[in-house]
């Protein structure tokens, strides 16, 4: 459909919207709106009548009046930080209602779905979802962290601390490909945006997280909903007087844990023992290594704890928000400001961002409504010119026997180890970034007022993205002693600038027909959906190096050439522009509330496959049946409240390659490789190309059930998935030999099984007016193995990813240590490299004598955890409230590599673990013999590599990395209303917060989340957070 297509279908709309309404005689409804917990009647508490624009709001007291139209209508009730209640008024009188304040959710709690909203007991998917109030207990930059443990479902891995750049990594219901991204679909108020746009909201602006995990739910967005869809729903206003809230809070961040790293003494005398076992000479005299432990001489012997002196201490966090939500019947609002300023634990390293937002509605008449979306973000990450991998090895490498510094002079230079606090330090430059991105969304929805209940709406949603990065290399001078009291100053390098620019624009166009009836015991409602939408980037980048000095910071004074006449300057770019087009319908029917149907249905178009395989079709299905409604069960009530059995299919498409058209022969350029005439000249590589590839499909069933008992103070959720993903998108590198020399086309190549079970159970009690408290746990269990790949031929069993978990270890599996002659002459193989006593033995697979990759073969799962688990609880005594959450996974390994394993890698430090190795004192060792060759070309640190799809590994190496976390602990006080109300506050809330306040694992060097497995990263913070909520 073309853009002026869909201006016709919004022309519509407008017209639609001067038509006139039905009138018929009202009827009058009161009540009282109150806090479940507290008793007392809420002020502002939000009623409208379902479906329309009448709407009013309580006054000091809770009390509301409202006039229905003729035959009633449904009353949904809300409040900030409360659970929304629906509650049927057909007949004038009172209807009181009860809030509760969101520790657990209620049957009438609205859900929000793909494009609209149902009653959580009507839902037939599999959807969890997440409120305000447990997104503000924590006090984290990302939002993804903030979904920790909180719902089951998703599958985390938070490998980094960084500021601005500590994102979780989310997997919906596990993984599921070998190829391509496996992150989740983000939606922000109906609208598919970037995961960053999700992780970098203020969670002051959310109103609630939906996680849409199965096909029924996920369907409606056809296109990359194969990997599940995250759903943000932002806040809106409500009609009466404006609300004034304001939050802040500020904290100390300091690392989790550090390694436990000998110090001089220890080193110098382990490195003595390993020379001794390599038969090289000595470095440290025994009167040096005395001196290292007495300290004497801290110049020339020194105890340099290299990670302290890089993460040693605290850093600040701090977050304001300031946000209104008010207005009129006609006109409601949001508006919120927030900020974020987040410090690294070294001052080149810091984080700021100010989100903005305002969400207007309108109600032009009775029957017609628009809506202006406005939000924005401006972020701006300072860092060092050193990455954080470069930082973290030289930290993790360098040995305590060097020093950092020397007095008067600067950083110090031994041999090859490079300074990190030089890297670290502002005078060495900076790598600057800031992003500005702007988002918006605007709607007007016409109800049709000769048709009950239809409704149509189109939507317009323009987003710019803009990203520029300076990055300025200075010059740090270091200094190396020269034995005779002096110092010798390193090299002068010259500065440099590179600079880059990236932008992108997102515009979406969606018109929207809506049907929403009851007809006595029938309810029926539907969508139909058309969407466009087209994403154009571009970005270039240039830099010169060679300056003089550091005065001025621009481009244009940087030299194009040095002295040689050699070009000292670079430029880059690209353009490109992606495009979508969507069409999609969904049909909702219950009978009585009771028996439950949904189907929908659909149609993506995408630029990525060729004409004839360009579109996809997604049909998806799920019924359910409430058991506890049927007469049958009457006798159950007072003990079993609710049961619902539910199911679903449906599939969904992924059509992200790593290739852009391949399915068109074309040719890419290739730099000054082609001589001619004695010149060397650049060229052009033909690329193969796939005219038949097509969408990756993944079928997904679910069966699950929900139960609440004893007046809801017990529920149960479980659901049992399964997921078949085929005509996986990837290519055939594993299957083709090098030899072919040229690029490969993408192809629909492979086959994933991915199933498992989640369970969430809960226990509310409200024990009186003052006590009440809750406890939940959830649990999810998935397990995938790849069906079919393609591998290279003549693969052995014993090596072949087929059947096997996505990124499983293959390699060698340790089976011991020689720790005796008897031992070494049993062992009796031929190996790559000398063994001794002391060294690990492998077993030899084929039984030939000789260990070689032959002998590699599957040792165990990979580093995304097959179990996670969450467990939260909280109480309220009167003011006081008490929550904690607690996060885990289990069934996941990680492979200890480099400075996160070895003792002496690359000449580097060594950790207290191996205190308790082999040797002639020690045969019983935990840990090889030591040598200062811990690389590859050693026995004991081979780690061979793996098939495709998988991990190379060596068993004594891989380590069991589960662990139990103690993510979150808040304790806070809400202030009396009467005891504020005189200073013109509605309420007043005091809290201290604290987050990886302990970890329990069996895992050492490493945190037990990251996937890095020599250690060189930023590690996850710990952090400790005070503040405070106010409302006018």
């Amino acid at each position: 459909m073309h853009m002026s297509n869909f201006v016709r279908l919004l022309s519509v709309v407008l017209l639609l919207s001067v038509a006139g309404s039905v009138h018929a005689q009202n009827i009058l409804v009161a009540g009282k709106v109150t806090s479940k917990t507290t008793g007392e009647g809420l002020a502002a508490a939000s009623v409208l009548v379902k479906g329309t624009n009448i709407n009013t709001v309580t006054n000091d007291s809770g009390r509301y009046t409202l006039s229905l139209p003729a035959g009633g209508g449904t009353l949904v009730v809300s409040y900030i930080g409360m659970t929304t209640q629906e509650i049927p008024a057909t007949t004038a009188g009172e209807y009181d209602v009860t809030l509760d304040d969101g520790a657990s959710t209620t049957l009438s709690d609205l859900v929000v779905v793909g494009y609209g909203t149902q009653r959580r007991s009507n839902v037939t998917g599999a959807i969890a979802t997440v409120k305000t109030k447990e997104l503000v207990q924590t006090p984290v930059a990302d939002l993804s962290n903030a979904l920790i443990g909180r719902v089951p479902g998703i599958v985390t891995k938070q490998g980094s601390g960084e500021p601005g750049a500590d994102n979780a990594s989310l997997f919906i219901r596990g993984v599921s490909t070998f190829a391509g991204s496996t992150e989740p679909l983000f939606v922000v108020d109906g609208i598919v945006r970037t995961g960053r746009d999700f992780a970098q909201l203020d969670a002051n602006e959310v109103e609630s997280i939906s996680i849409l995990k199965d096909a029924s739910s996920a369907a409606i967005y056809g296109v990359r909903g194969a990997n599940g869809v995250i759903q943000v729903t932002t806040k809106r206003g409500k009609a009466g007087k404006t609300t004034t809230s304001y939050s802040f809070n500020y904290g100390l961040t300091e690392v989790t844990k550090f390694n436990d790293n000998l110090g001089s003494y220890e080193y110098a005398t382990l490195l003595a023992e390993a020379q001794f076992n390599d038969g090289v000479p000595i470095t440290y005299s025994p009167a040096e290594i005395e001196a290292f432990r007495t300290g004497s001489d801290p110049v020339l012997y020194p105890n340099t704890d290299w990670q302290r002196l890089v993460l040693g201490g605290t850093a600040t966090q701090m977050q304001h928000n300031l946000n209104f939500s008010g207005g009129t019947d006609k006109t409601k609002y949001f508006a919120s400001l927030g900020y974020f300023d987040q410090d690294g634990l070294y001052s080149s390293l810091g984080y700021k961002r100010y989100n903005l937002r305002l969400n207007l509605d309108i109600a032009l008449t009775n029957t017609t409504k628009i809506g202006i979306d406005l939000s924005g973000r401006l972020e701006k990450r300072t860092a060092p010119t050193t990455g954080i991998s470069g930082i973290f090895e030289h930290t993790l490498r360098n040995p305590p026997t060097i020093p950092a510094y020397y007095e008067g002079v600067g950083y110090a230079q031994i041999g090859s180890y490079t300074n990190p606090l030089r890297g670290i330090d502002p005078a060495a430059g900076y790598n600057n970034t800031e992003n500005n991105t702007i988002l918006t969304n605007l709607f007007i929805e016409q109800q049709i007022p000769w048709v009950r209940g239809l409704s149509l709406k189109g939507v317009f949603a323009y987003d710019k993205r803009m990203n520029y990065t300076k990055r300025w290399n200075d010059n740090v001078y270091t200094y190396t002693a020269d034995g005779a009291g002096g110092y010798v100053q390193s090299n002068y390098q010259s500065p440099s600038l590179q600079e880059e620019f990236y932008q992108q624009t997102q515009t979406e166009l969606q018109a929207q027909l809506n049907y929403n009836r009851r007809f006595n015991k029938h309810g029926v409602s539907a969508l139909v959906l058309l969407l466009q939408q087209e994403r154009p980037n571009n970005y270039f980048g240039a830099g010169r190096s060679g300056y003089e000095n550091g005065i001025f910071q621009t481009l244009d004074v940087g030299p194009a050439t040095n002295t040689n006449g050699d070009i000292t300057e670079f430029i880059y770019g690209n353009k490109d522009r992606f495009a979508l087009r969507s069409f999609a319908a969904r049909v909702n029917y219950d009978y009585d509330n009771k028996y439950l149907f949904q189907a929908s249905i659909r149609a993506d178009e995408t630029e990525n496959f060729a004409p004839d395989y360009r579109r996809g079709y997604f049909p998806a299905f799920s019924a359910g049946w409430i058991v506890s409604s049927e007469e049958f069960m009457d006798g159950t009530k007072g003990t079993l409240d609710f049961l619902k059995l539910k199911g679903s299919w449906g599939k969904l498409g992924n059509d992200q390659v790593g290739q852009r058209f391949g399915y068109i022969s074309r040719y890419q350029g290739v730099s000054n490789n082609y001589p001619f005439g004695g010149t060397i000249l650049p060229g052009l590589n033909p690329l193969a190309s796939n005219p038949v590839i097509q969408w990756e499909e993944s079928a997904k069933a679910d069966i699950g059930f929900e139960a609440r008992f004893l007046k809801g103070m017990f529920d149960i959720d479980v659901d049992f998935f399964r997921e078949n993903r085929t005509k996986i998108l990837g290519f055939r590198y594993a299957q083709i030999p090098s030899a072919y020399g040229g690029a490969l086309p993408p192809e629909n190549v492979g086959e994933v099984l991915n199933k498992g079970v989640e369970v969430n159970i809960g226990h509310t009690k409200t024990i009186n007016r003052d006590w009440s408290y809750f406890v939940r746990a959830n649990m999810t269990y998935t397990k995938n193995k790849i069906v079919e790949a393609p591998i290279a031929a003549n693969t052995p069993n014993t090596f072949n990813p087929v059947g096997r978990a996505i990124g499983s270890f293959f390699g060698y599996k340790a089976i011991g240590i020689i720790r005796d002659q008897a031992t070494l002459d049993a062992y009796n193989v031929t190996t790559e490299f000398p063994v001794g006593l002391g060294d690990i033995m492998y077993e030899d697979v084929d039984k030939d004598g000789v260990i070689n990759a032959n002998d590699r073969q599957y040792l165990t799962t990979g580093t995304i955890p097959q179990i996670v688990y969450g467990i939260s609880g909280g109480a309220r005594w009167k003011g006081f409230e008490f929550s904690i959450l607690f996060q885990g996974a289990d069934k996941v390994n990680q492979q200890l590599t480099n400075n996160a394993g070895y003792a002496f890698f690359n000449g580097g430090r060594v950790s207290a673990e191996w205190l308790d190795r082999w040797s002639p004192a020690n045969p019983d060792g935990k840990l090889p013999r030591l040598s200062t060759n811990a690389t590859a070309t050693t026995n004991n640190y081979q780690v061979p590599g793996g098939p495709a799809y998988s991990n190379g590994g060596n068993s004594f190496w891989i380590k069991d990395a589960a662990y139990l976390r103690l993510k979150n602990m808040e304790i806070a006080y809400n202030f009396a209303p009467a005891l504020i109300r005189k200073a013109g506050m509605s309420n007043l809330r005091v809290f201290a917060t604290g987050q990886n306040l302990v970890t329990w694992t069996k895992l050492r060097n490493v945190d037990p989340e990251t996937t890095n497995t020599s250690g060189w990263y930023y590690p996850v913070q710990a952090v400790y957070n005070f503040g405070i909520n106010l409302q006018f």
